[in-house]
This record gives structure tokens, C-alpha cells and sequence, in this order.
């Protein structure tokens, strides 16, 4: 099929179907009727009544299947060997929009009632009838599979759409804990800083309620390119951060910060997450230790890059029932990596982080 036809097939809506569904039920209905009055055979017009059901086969397909079949089984037992065809176009509906239990029953009871008419109408030489009963068989199996294809098509799209929703909750909901968590963890620890030094030390009073501004604007930006990437159809265009702004996420997080990043640019997905694993760690470190770290970013083989992020203060758990250890987890899973956290033997806490990741050079 075209572009151009699957384009126009897409574009049709429910009651644009709906007509087509009547044209083809009335069409075949003047077909079986022409052939009754051509012939002055009555199994023709009683065939003419079993394809009216193909009209309404979208709105109920168990009762236009009932209708169509009973016709077409009095039109079978009086001779007329077509008249399972609307039958056929029923029972696309019902593998389409019905649950597979009941589609199956639709089935069973369509191919049983046809076959039985097919035999009955030549007995006792129903081996006359087996070729049109094949035939029978298997155009109605055909039609009603491929009804089901598509139900389970759609099915599985409607899967996916959820799955990716619910992935993008996920990335979302980390991406807000990273900007929130480290924002104000750094704000309450800087302002506690400056109510103890104001009197005694203004300027550095008034250095710490600088870095609470500068922390703030800045998360309030973050926060709203985010916001406004929900709210836009086309999606927010501000970059993601990335390795290069790992220099000033150390300067900003309130705590000395001895960073060493040993690697070139990455894919942006691995960069970011590497930006959010060091971002977090470092928020646990001014939240629990208090203490300076250290903080690298190396390639320690092709293809992977490890992040290790360790602090000289108290070896307690760093994460008091929060989500972010399960954040850094969860995006080192994201990638295939692995997450190791706890305490060093010489005293304080280590994160270490290793994602593989394929080269931008690679095919």
C-alpha cells in the first residue's frame, strides 16, 4: 500500500467506516437479491437478508453475527452455497472488538453452523459438499484472524503507550528529586551556615545568602524549563546538562569539591545521567558528611565510564528513607550499569557508578 493510501486510511474516522460498512451490506444484499430475481429463487432473497447484518457489524458484532448466521443458514440448507460470505465480513468484527474467549465462541459457533448446514443441505451425499465446506472453512478462519491481528495490534500499542507514559513519569520524577534535593539541601545548609556566622562574620553572612540566591534562580529555572517541556506540544529546546557542567555544579555545591574528569564528550543520555548521579551524590555529602570530596570521571575501559564520588565524613547511611540512592540506581539500570554505595574502611562514604555506553563513532 502507498503513503498516500495509508495516509487517507488513517485519516478515515469511526463513522466514516460505519458508511463504508453499509455500502458493502447493501451491495452485497442487491447482488444476492438481483440473483433472485433473475432466477425467481427465494434461498436468494433470504441470502439478500443475511449480508443487511454486515451494516452494523461495528456497533454489535455478536448480534449482527447471530442475524447474518441464522439467514445464512437457511439460505445453505436451501441450496444457496454463497451465502456464508456476509458471515465472513461479520466475523472480522468479532475477532476485532470482542475478548478472545468470546471471539473464539463466535468462531466455533459460525464454523459449526455453516458446515452443518453445508452437509445437511446434500445428504446423505455430503461428500459433494466438502469442497465448498473447505472453502467455507477457511475464508471465514482467514477473515476472523485477521480481525483478531488487528485487535492484538492495538492491544500492544496501547501497552507500549502506557509502558512509555509511565517510563516517563519515572524520568521525571527523578529529574525533579535531582534539581529539588540538591537545591535546597544546599539552601538549608547554607542559610544554617549564615545565622551562625552573621553577627560574628557578616561578609560571609552575606556570601552564604548570595549562594542561596544564586542556588534558588537557578533551580527555579531548571524547574521551569522542565514545567515548561510538560506543558509544550514541541517539547522544551534548553539543553540537558552535560560533562562540561559538572565544573559548576562542584563550585556551587557549598562543600570543597576535588574534581577530575579524565573522558571526553559521551552520548547526552549517559552524560546526563552521569550529571544527575554526581549531582545527587554530592547533595548526600553536604546533607549527611559536611565534609569536602572527592569526585571522578574517568573511562577505565572502552565503552564504559565510571563515576566515583567519596567524602572523609561519618560512614552513616546516606539516603534517610529518600529516594536517592533508588534515583542513581535506577539510572544506572536505565544504561545496563550497576551502582555500588557504603562505607569506606578508612571512614566516610563512596559512591561508585559504571555505565557502558557505545562511542559516537561507532556505526
Amino acid at each position: 500500500m502507498s503513503n498516500e493510501n495509508l495516509l487517507l486510511v488513517r485519516r478515515l474516522r469511526h463513522g466514516h467506516w460505519v458508511v463504508v460498512d453499509v455500502m458493502v451490506g447493501l451491495l452485497l444484499a442487491v447482488a444476492f437479491a438481483s440473483a433472485a430475481q433473475l432466477s425467481d429463487d427465494l434461498p436468494q432473497a433470504v441470502a439478500a437478508l443475511a449480508a443487511l447484518p454486515v451494516a452494523t457489524r461495528r456497533g454489535w458484532p455478536l448480534s449482527s453475527l447471530a442475524v447474518s448466521l441464522a439467514a445464512a443458514v437457511t439460505s445453505l440448507l436451501l441450496g444457496v452455497e454463497s451465502a456464508y460470505l456476509p458471515v465472513a465480513v461479520v466475523l472480522y468484527s468479532v475477532g476485532a472488538q470482542h475478548p478472545r474467549r468470546r471471539a473464539v465462541t463466535g468462531l466455533a459457533a459460525a464454523l459449526a453452523c455453516v458446515v452443518a448446514a453445508l452437509l445437511a443441505a446434500v445428504w446423505p451425499f455430503w461428500t459433494q459438499a466438502l469442497g465448498s465446506a473447505g472453502f467455507g472453512l477457511t475464508l471465514m478462519g482467514l477473515s476472523w484472524t485477521a480481525g483478531l491481528a488487528v485487535r492484538e495490534q492495538h492491544l500492544h500499542a496501547a501497552r507500549t503507550a502506557e509502558r512509555a507514559v509511565v517510563e516517563e513519569r519515572l524520568r521525571i520524577a527523578r529529574d525533579l528529586h535531582d534539581v529539588v534535593a540538591h537545591s535546597m539541601s544546599l539552601i538549608t545548609m547554607t542559610a544554617g551556615v549564615a545565622g551562625i556566622v552573621a553577627e560574628a562574620r557578616p561578609h560571609e553572612a552575606r556570601e552564604a545568602l548570595r549562594l542561596i540566591e544564586t542556588t534558588g534562580r537557578e533551580s527555579m529555572l531548571e524547574m521551569r524549563a522542565m514545567l515548561g517541556m510538560l506543558r509544550s506540544e514541541t517539547g522544551d529546546l534548553t539543553p540537558a546538562p552535560r560533562l562540561r557542567d559538572l565544573q559548576a555544579l562542584a563550585a556551587n555545591a557549598g562543600i570543597d569539591v576535588d574534581l577530575r574528569v579524565d573522558t571526553g564528550d559521551l552520548p547526552d543520555g549517559v552524560g546526563l545521567a552521569v550529571y544527575r548521579i554526581v549531582q545527587e551524590a554530592l547533595t548526600n555529602v553536604a546533607k549527611h558528611a559536611g565534609t569536602g570530596c572527592r569526585v571522578r570521571v574517568a573511562v577505565p575501559e572502552t565503552g564504559v565510564v565510571e563515576v566515583e564520588v567519596a567524602d572523609c565524613g561519618r560512614a552513616a547511611p546516606r539516603d534517610g528513607g529518600g529516594y536517592g540512592l533508588l534515583g542513581m540506581r535506577e539510572r544506572c539500570l536505565a544504561y545496563g550499569g550497576q551502582l555500588t554505595a557504603g562505607p569506606r574502611p578508612e571512614g566516610g562514604f563512596r559512591v561508585v557508578a559504571r555505565l557502558p555506553y557505545a562511542r559516537k563513532d561507532t556505526p
